[in-house]
């Protein structure tokens, strides 16, 4: 198996799902320290930059499995992002793509899990749609557009690319770490947006890695499935549960949903206070189950793993 990302969020927790089945894992790091962690979650590092090509390139064209999960532009979670970074970002998506999906098209790879992002269908309103729906990307979104017609070329060329659409995956790390469980544990304010925050589809970061592994297996080529749970939520959920289930008082500093273009600039405003609830009613119908199929679930296990 060979998995980009793999340093991340959501990549270690991958690498851990396939060790535990007893693969080979080669995963993808750009620094020292993030070949570390790769380490340690059970894979061989391979240091290397999806946006150079290297050798890199051979373990992946031999990989029977390959797991892109490109990365998030550290942008993402900070302010402002501007329209001429936006465009940079975009461009270096395109050719992150390019460097792996040419190195592995003509060899014995059997799928390739390309993991992408909800953003790309825009505001849904509170009605969960399917991955039939047309695309109403919003502003941000729109700016990976190329990369994701680049997708649909490799497809018609025969690469066998199952694509994935996570929605917000939470657990003890990265921004649900930072924005929410530290936060609460603190005794700090946890930021959110107008009176009752968006609709929203979440899922467990153990549960989104177990998907991408089920859909190596059993996804259809060129098929869309989007990775949430069933019922869609409310983002003040998120924080109200944490801190119910770690038994810590909840401090909220609550912001006019206009305010979020101050803070997070007009391009990711849009996703971060529209309703964006999606099915999973394809992932299921494929036979996937859920360990964490509902929100409380999913953070006992959080707070279960902090007192452990």
């Amino acid at each position: 198996m060979f998995v980009t990302g793999a340093a991340g969020f959501v990549g270690t927790e991958l690498v851990k799902v396939l060790v535990a089945r007893g693969s080979e894992v080669f995963g993808l790091a750009q620094t020292l320290d993030a070949a570390e962690r790769v380490r340690l979650a059970g894979a061989k590092p391979l240091i290397g930059n999806l946006l150079e090509a290297g050798l890199w390139q051979d373990a992946a064209a031999a990989a029977e499995w390959v797991f892109h999960l490109p990365p998030h532009p550290r942008e993402c979670q900070q302010a402002r992002v501007t329209w001429t970074r936006a465009a940079a970002i975009a461009r270096e998506r395109v050719l992150i793509d390019m460097h792996l999906l040419d190195a592995i098209h003509a060899g014995p790879t059997r799928r390739i899990v390309y993991v992408g992002d909800t953003s790309c269908y825009g505001a849904t309103g509170q009605r969960p749609i399917t991955e039939d729906e047309p695309p109403r990307p919003s502003a941000w979104s729109r700016c990976f557009a190329a990369a994701f017609d680049r997708v649909e070329g490799y497809l018609a060329a025969g690469t066998p690319i199952v694509i994935a659409l996570p929605g917000w995956v939470y657990g003890n790390g990265s921004w649900f770490r930072e924005r929410v469980i530290e936060p609460v544990l603190t005794g700090r304010h946890v930021l959110q947006f107008g009176k009752t925050g968006p609709w929203i589809s979440a899922v467990h970061v153990h549960d989104c890695a177990r998907a991408l592994v089920y859909l190596a297996e059993r996804g259809e080529i060129g098929g869309r499935y989007f990775v949430v749970n069933t019922d869609p939520i409310r983002t003040d959920e998120l924080a109200e549960t944490f801190a119910r289930l770690a038994n810590r008082p909840l401090h909220v500093w609550r912001l006019p949903t206009a305010a979020s273009r101050l803070v997070v600039g007009p391009l990711l405003a849009d996703s971060l206070t529209a309703d964006a609830a999606f099915s999973n009613i394809r992932l299921r119908g494929i036979g996937f189950r859920f360990h964490y199929p509902t929100l409380e679930q999913g953070l006992e296990q959080v707070v279960g793993a902090l007192h452990g």
